[in-house]
């Protein structure tokens, strides 16, 4: 349902990795992370970690059923 402040996503999965790693995002999402670093002490990494990390019960997993 939308409107309803979560956030859908399709479900399929990967093996979780240890250490730091390096994703790429699209540039609008790239501009909001620099607006919220140059309100923030945080650095980028900080602040997109902190954001996944604080969003996980907001997800959705959209499941194909088969």
């Amino acid at each position: 349902m939308m409107g309803d402040g979560k956030i859908y996503i399709p479900a399929r999965r990967k093996k979780p990795e240890r250490g730091t790693q390096v994703i790429r995002v699209s540039e609008d999402a790239y501009n909001t992370l620099v607006d919220i670093y140059n309100e923030s002490s945080l650095s980028m990494a900080q602040i997109a970690s902190k954001i996944i990390v604080e969003s996980i019960d907001r997800i959705v997993y959209d499941k194909e059923e088969n």
